[in-house]
């Protein structure tokens, strides 16, 4: 490879556009690399050249090997400053830098130092739509958080697949390389739309159960209603497990869960589905719920590595449709379940009425609270197994 030239940049030279080709060996790009991974590195360099890169792009990548993969997802090597962004956006550069902080990209203090990729800080850009919307700003940074929370969850859990995909043992970096971009080439057409078609399916579930949540309240029933008990369960300190745990050891976590449900639910209660570290249980009978739920607490506790459940219970009028569940119950549910302790299962004063004296329960006041998107004040109750 001694004979390969990088185009290095150098204004004053007599060639032409003050270029000046210089010898991979002296070009900087091989320092600190030996043997191998030397003769590694220059084969690298002499086909990302012939490929259009500039020995500055390599020299100031980490992963030179992914330059053409990014290149596929759009990013072709410029950079520009908050406050260019803000003049080509028209959005004010001060909220511009907590979007960008918001989506995961570093601080920069300096507004016109143009250190940001640009395909990410117009990503980064896109996000003033919320703002646009008409969101508080502070709460579209938040809602652009928690997105790129989940998003960052969910590519961090394919980073497994896509390593054993990408590095076959004894792989160059040049094969890496090109299995890299071919992964992109392939995958790029796709993901869009995918993204779009499950935020959209998201949406739909958001405006029916809103508009199914507006005609219960105008009319004070929803036609085709049964009564209906719901119980919601979610694993205590998930999030916070997100900052120890790999993201799929976490997805494998919530699995373990989803499993563990199904096989404690029979029949009459059923299995509606999952909902991130949650799973959601309906039922007509009340009482079958309840210990249901309470089963799934033991079973979960009982579990190696499965951290603690919580979970709540509420019954009410709820329509089913597509498979899923709305109504007032629903909600409360949730809501129930947010504010459970560790290993607790707390149900609303309905549940408490229509499990009424049934054998094999304990009860204990939880006191009253007052519940996000719920009118009032709402009394829960404490349920275990009672002694033997």
């Amino acid at each position: 490879m001694s004979g390969t030239r990088v185009v290095e940049a150098d204004v004053g030279t007599d060639e032409p556009g003050g270029l000046r080709a210089l010898p991979v060996e002296m070009s900087g790009l091989l320092e600190g690399l030996q043997g191998d991974a030397r003769r590694d590195r220059a084969a690298l360099i002499a086909w990302l050249l012939g490929r259009g890169f500039r020995a500055d792009q390599i020299r100031g990548s980490l992963a030179p090997m992914m330059l053409p993969a990014n290149r596929m997802m759009g990013d072709y090597g410029l950079y520009v400053s908050a406050r260019e962004m803000s003049q080509m956006t028209g959005v004010d550069v001060e909220l511009l830098q907590k979007l960008q902080r918001a989506v995961g990209l570093p601080r920069i203090d300096d507004p016109d130092a143009a250190v940001l990729s640009r395909v990410d800080a117009e990503a980064a850009a896109c996000t003033t739509f919320f703002v646009e919307f008409g969101i508080d700003a502070e709460e579209a940074v938040a809602l652009v958080r928690v997105l790129m929370e989940g998003l960052h969850r969910a590519v961090a859990t394919m980073q497994e697949t896509a390593y054993r995909m990408l590095v076959r043992p004894g792989a160059s970096e040049v094969e890496l390389a090109q299995v890299a971009e071919a992964l992109a080439r392939q995958a790029m057409p796709r993901i869009g739309p995918m993204i779009e078609g499950l935020l959209l399916l998201e949406f739909r579930r958001m405006f029916e159960a809103e508009g199914i949540g507006a005609a219960e309240r105008a009319t004070g029933r929803l036609p085709g209603a049964r009564q209906v008990a719901v119980a919601f369960a979610d694993l205590v300190g998930f999030t916070q497990l997100g900052e120890a745990l790999a993201p799929e050891e976490l997805a494998r976590l919530a699995s373990r869960f989803a499993e563990l449900a199904h096989d404690v639910v029979v029949a009459p209660v059923w299995f509606i589905k999952t909902i991130g570290d949650a799973v959601m249980l309906v039922s007509p009978e009340p009482v079958v719920l309840v210990n249901t739920v309470l089963e799934l607490v033991e079973v979960a506790a009982a579990t190696s590595g499965l951290p603690q459940l919580r979970a709540g219970v509420a019954t009410g009028l709820a329509v089913s449709h597509g498979g899923d569940w709305y109504g007032s119950p629903v909600n409360m549910a949730s809501r129930v379940t947010g504010v459970a302790g560790h290993g607790t299962v707390l149900v609303t004063e309905s549940v408490r009425e229509s499990v009424g004296g049934a054998e094999g329960f304990e009860w204990s006041s939880a006191g009253t609270h007052h519940l996000k998107g719920i009118p009032g004040p709402v009394e829960l109750f404490r349920v275990s197994r009672a002694p033997h």
